[in-house]
């Protein structure tokens, strides 16, 4: 009986878990799909429209500087429900179509809050299933890139079908997330919490604490902190392409269109991540980081030269495919060089990519104003090649326990 009461802690936490991650997925990826709205509602210029990625990744770098800082140390089962609670307040002020300040502030929030609650769900998961953890946390990923999919059609009927303001869509996101915030806090008040796989390790831990330089001086952690660097300048010729598409022509690439090409895109992430339970049992991880790069490239580069919506829906869901595992993979990658300081290690890459984000995108939307937003696009997919070159130069495959540290 006691056995079984274990079992069902576990499942119901890690249910949770994988709610929250979804729905974070979902609030995360409808603003993509609303960048156009968004502008035309507060009248920006394209330069003037990074102020809305800035903030968010402002928001994430200052809150992984904190999580090098406090990670491992609070209880992560309390800490989701926390986080949940926030994110839902945000994202209910953000669906009452606020002031330009208001709208940007809760950017800045969410990007705390949304990446903190990221960090906490792969690592809880990781801290509750062990040296098992593979398998759970490629469906975590699963999961998001069903809330990825799920983004765009939600932005679709809100405008379209019934006709509603592009913020509504904040408000159901918002109750999604509350209504599960509420569920989970029932949870831990009646059924409890379960014990992590790494308990013992964490007891120990609480009376210790790594920093963030002694991760750096490692080369594994230091080569995907590369791999993330350039990959967030890479990045910019997917998280732009609904805006670049729209800004192409309207009239081909309407908010249907560019629906169905990013819902392409998010079926790809899922089929992919759900095929990457499948690689990772036959190839490292790193070596199908440095497969779905070159992979990637190619599909993105032949996408901007046809430029066709047909060709476009293939091209994304054939290099979301391929990159599907490449979060899990990289994420893993870091849980295997810090299994006792999971968080702190997946803090420190994503950092990284944070402070890297924050510089790419007004960077780039400088060069799209100055040359073209097409010579951009081309621009970021070749600094994929930096992200390739960091796991293939950088990067030394070993087993866990048998690498230095520090």
């Amino acid at each position: 009986m006691e056995q079984k009461s274990k079992h069902t802690r576990l499942v119901l936490a890690t249910a949770f878990c994988y709610f929250f991650y979804f729905a974070q997925s979902v609030a995360r990826n409808v603003y993509n799909t609303l960048t156009p709205f968004i502008i035309d509602h507060y009248g920006t210029s394209l330069t003037e429209s990074s102020v809305f990625t800035i903030a968010e990744n402002i928001g994430f770098v200052v809150i992984m500087y904190i999580v090098t800082v406090v990670a491992d140390r609070i209880d992560k089962a309390w800490l989701l429900f926390g986080l949940g609670s926030v994110y839902s307040v945000i994202l209910l002020i953000m669906g009452n179509s606020p002031s330009f300040l208001l709208f940007v502030s809760s950017l800045f929030i969410t990007g705390m809050i949304g990446r903190y609650m990221d960090t906490t769900c792969t690592a809880y998961i990781s801290d509750l299933y062990g040296e098992n953890r593979n398998r759970y946390m490629s469906l975590l990923l699963i999961l998001f890139y069903i809330g990825s999919t799920l983004a765009p059609n939600l932005n679709t009927f809100i405008i379209e079908v019934i006709g509603q303001k592009w913020y509504v869509t904040y408000v159901v996101a918002g109750v999604l997330m509350g209504t599960g915030s509420i569920l989970y806090l029932v949870f831990l008040l009646t059924v409890k919490k379960p014990a992590t796989a790494v308990s013992k390790q964490s007891a120990r831990n609480e009376q210790k604490k790594i920093s963030a330089l002694a991760l750096i001086k490692n080369r594994n952690i230091a080569s995907l902190c590369g791999n993330y660097l350039f990959n967030a300048f890479a990045m910019y010729s997917s998280s732009q392409l609904i805006l670049y598409l729209s800004m192409t022509d309207p009239t081909v690439y309407t908010t249907s269109v560019r629906g169905f090409i990013a819902t392409a895109g998010s079926v790809g992430l899922v089929v992919g991540s759900a095929l990457y339970v499948w690689i990772s049992q036959r190839m490292s991880a790193d070596k199908y980081l440095r497969v779905e790069i070159l992979v990637t490239f190619l599909f993105s580069f032949l996408g901007l030269l046809i430029n066709r919506p047909l060709f476009w829906m293939l091209s994304k869901f054939l290099s979301s495919a391929i990159g599907g595992g490449s979060f899990t993979a990289r994420t893993l990658l870091c849980c295997e060089e810090y299994p006792e300081y999971s968080s702190s290690a997946i803090a420190v890459v994503s950092l990284t990519s944070g402070i890297a984000s924050i510089i790419a995108t007004p960077l780039l939307n400088m060069l799209a104003e100055a040359t073209s937003f097409r010579f951009a696009m081309y621009f970021s997919l070749l600094l994929s090649i930096g992200a390739w070159c960091m796991m293939k130069f950088g990067y030394k495959p070993h087993g866990a326990t048998s690498f230095p540290r520090g």
